[in-house]
């Protein structure tokens, strides 16, 4: 099982970090960007981040 987490400093916040938990080998994830901002949509849970473009990274976690 392959999870990563997808984080970087939340649109329109200064200084928040959210984060999105992902199972690479079980959920559906898309991920889009503009030329402001980058969402990562986990689509299997219906849950989703927008952050500032330049500050999404991800972390494997398993």
């Amino acid at each position: 099982m392959t999870k990563l987490y997808y984080s970087g400093l939340k649109y329109g916040e200064n200084d928040v970090e959210v984060k999105l938990l992902v199972d690479i080998q079980n959920d559906w994830l898309e991920i889009t960007h503009t030329k402001e901002v980058s969402q990562v949509m986990n689509k299997s849970t219906g849950k989703y981040i927008t952050v500032k473009r330049n500050t999404l990274k991800f972390e494997v976690v398993s």
